[in-house]
């Protein structure tokens, strides 16, 4: 078997126009598969530079580079209603270089006449406001201070050419990613002194797409990497998986366009003014129900989405969950939301891929915050209850805490989440006076308003929510998954 690299296979050399921040499994999976379909089909000319950008070791970015950027991207599902199998091979990457260690290379790809477009992926962790952070760190920690220094000193090395501003093109799934990274941006740059005609610049010759990504990525396929490599001929460590759907909603119009024609490849690519409406579709049925199903699927010892589908108590606890209290969350004809709703789990049955449910409890708190936490607001504000809501975050702060003692799992989260949530009910300072739910109140109260999970509801709402949360902590503790999980169910029905 031959080694994947630039001395077994022969690819087009591109101009670097796309600067990737995050080499993830979902970027190469989604992103790159589609610049190389583009660059392919011949309606683009793209390279893409991928930059790791934490100070975090990162095995899977050493593979990659040491592939030369090469890896191939298999997808599976349904199609028309068949099933549908197929592998690329993708060359579009031209570099992979780390901001951290490498610096004055990673300024190099980012001073690139040729630049067009910046993409990132850094979780829904990545784009927050960091008040301390230092713009003239090489580079600053936080994502939004690295965008705001490498467009400084862009404008500064062009002279603040209006044509060299870039279209900036966040996937990170919060709501207004685009809107809330520019906010930063130019938050940062106040804040740093940097100039007015810098910022102007920033307003008027940079582009920030609010964006919605839609393709379920598990990652390396490792239940069925030999097939694969045997099948390419390559000894590729870097397999992505992925399922054959996909959607990327970007706003921005034509401008954007212009510079990423995707759609223009036969691509699901739709560019549109305001993404709103979509994005509430997709994040609340498909993201809020996969946050939701891996922690209590975790907690009731399933593995991936698929078998924890194919129980029929998860099975009932998520459809339940998307038609009692989300769908009715979200503008739109009922009818259209249901055949939706019903299209987005079926894909959790994609007989194909084996989505592991510890990947989607990755930064679980706050994707709850991003996805899940909305739905509760708005059922709260329409007068409602929404108890399997509530459920699923008492199985995120279980499960984050390492109380639910998973074999072999381990949480993985923002180190403040973590340290806050560490032990569960009883551990540290909660372990003293008290029966288990009294510590159980008192923890979920000191996570729930230390990790602002009770955003948009007043303090009598925020009590509300803490004390129900607190309840089901408890049972899970005591009962165990399935009872708790059974007993909502029933609760819910009766209600």
């Amino acid at each position: 078997m031959q080694p994947l690299d630039s001395t077994t296979v022969h690819r087009t050399a591109r101009p670097v126009t796309v600067l990737q921040m995050g080499g993830g499994n979902f970027l190469r999976g989604f992103v790159d598969w589609m610049i190389h379909v583009a660059d392919e089909a011949g309606v683009m000319d793209a390279g893409v530079a991928v930059v790791h950008v934490t100070d975090r070791p990162d095995p899977a970015f050493e593979l990659l580079r040491a592939q030369d950027g090469l890896f191939h991207v298999t997808l599976e599902g349904i199609k028309d209603g068949q099933p549908v199998r197929e592998i690329t091979r993708v060359e579009c990457v031209q570099e992979a270089v780390a901001a951290h260690t490498e610096f004055e290379r990673y300024r190099d790809l980012y001073l690139g006449a040729d630049l067009r477009v910046l993409v990132s992926n850094t979780t829904e962790a990545g784009i927050v406001w960091v008040e301390d952070d230092d713009i003239t760190a090489r580079p600053p920690a936080s994502f939004p201070l690295k965008v705001t220094a490498l467009l400084h000193d862009r404008f500064e090395h062009f002279g603040g050419d209006p044509t060299k501003g870039l279209a900036i093109v966040p996937c990170e799934l919060i709501e207004d990613n685009g809107s809330t990274l520019r906010e930063y941006v130019l938050r940062h740059s106040a804040a740093a002194g940097l100039s007015e005609e810098f910022q102007q610049w920033v307003r008027e010759c940079c582009t920030f797409s609010d964006t919605l990504v839609d393709r379920i990525v598990p990652g390396f396929p490792r239940d069925d990497i030999a097939r694969i490599q045997t099948e390419t001929g390559f000894d590729d460590q870097v397999v992505v998986k992925g399922e054959y759907f996909h959607v990327w909603a970007i706003s921005g119009g034509e401008a954007v366009r212009e510079v990423l024609p995707l759609d223009k490849a036969g691509l699901d690519v739709r560019f549109m003014e305001d993404i709103t409406p979509f994005r509430a579709q997709k994040v609340r049925v498909l993201n809020g129900s996969h946050t939701a199903l891996s922690a209590v699927g975790l907690q009731l010892g399933h593995e991936s989405v698929r078998e924890a589908f194919e129980d029929p108590t998860v099975r009932r606890f998520v459809d339940e969950l998307v038609a009692d209290e989300v769908l009715p969350t979200i503008d739109g004809e009922p009818e259209v939301l249901r055949e939706f709703a019903a299209g987005i789990l079926e894909r959790f049955g994609n007989p194909f891929l084996h989505h592991r449910l510890a990947d989607i409890a990755l930064n679980a708190v706050s994707k709850w915050r991003t996805r899940n936490l909305p739905v509760y607001v708005d059922r709260v504000r329409a007068g409602e209850s929404a108890p399997l809501t509530v459920l699923s975050l008492a199985a995120v702060l279980l499960l984050q805490s390492g109380a639910a003692a998973i074999p072999g799992f381990v949480p993985v989260d923002d180190a403040g989440a973590l340290a806050l949530l560490a032990g569960g009910p009883g551990a540290g300072e909660d372990g003293g006076a008290g029966d288990g739910a009294d510590k159980a109140a008192v923890w979920v109260g000191r996570a729930v308003r230390g990790l602002d999970l009770a955003a948009g509801l007043d303090p009598v709402e925020a009590d509300v929510l803490i004390a129900r949360t607190a309840e089901m902590v408890e049972s899970l503790t005591t009962e165990g998954a399935r009872a708790t999980l059974a007993r909502v169910l029933a609760e819910s029905t009766v209600g």
